[in-house]
């Protein structure tokens, strides 16, 4: 099955974006295609220097396993705009709205956060 997470909430401001990290490296373990895609301040979950995210912890435990699982991740050109994620231990495709489109249509399921 095709799986897209699609996380747009604010990690300072609500539990949902490590709540969806948590869920796709779950559903990861499976026969499952999971795709995730971060848009506006979910962001900054990949970078390094931020510490006041909400659910800190969890996001720490489960992103590196999206990480080992080469579980693809994408973030929205736009949200990038005066954001330096240069030093990101994680690999992401940048992708711009017309890409966004065609991985959410292409998932069997979509999750949005």
């Amino acid at each position: 099955m095709k799986i897209v997470f699609l996380i747009r909430s604010d990690p300072f401001e609500s539990r949902k974006p490590a709540e969806a990290i948590r869920m796709a490296a779950g559903l990861g373990t499976g026969n499952n295609a999971i795709k995730v895609i971060l848009s506006g301040e979910s962001i900054r979950i990949l970078s390094h220097d931020e510490e006041d995210l909400e659910d800190m912890d969890i996001i720490e435990k489960f992103l590196p396993i999206i990480k080992d699982w080469e579980i693809p991740l994408y973030v929205d050109k736009v949200s990038l705009a005066g954001k330096n994620l240069q030093k990101s231990d994680y690999v992401f495709r940048i992708v711009d709205n017309e890409e966004m489109s065609e991985i959410l249509a292409g998932g069997h399921s979509v999750f949005v956060f």
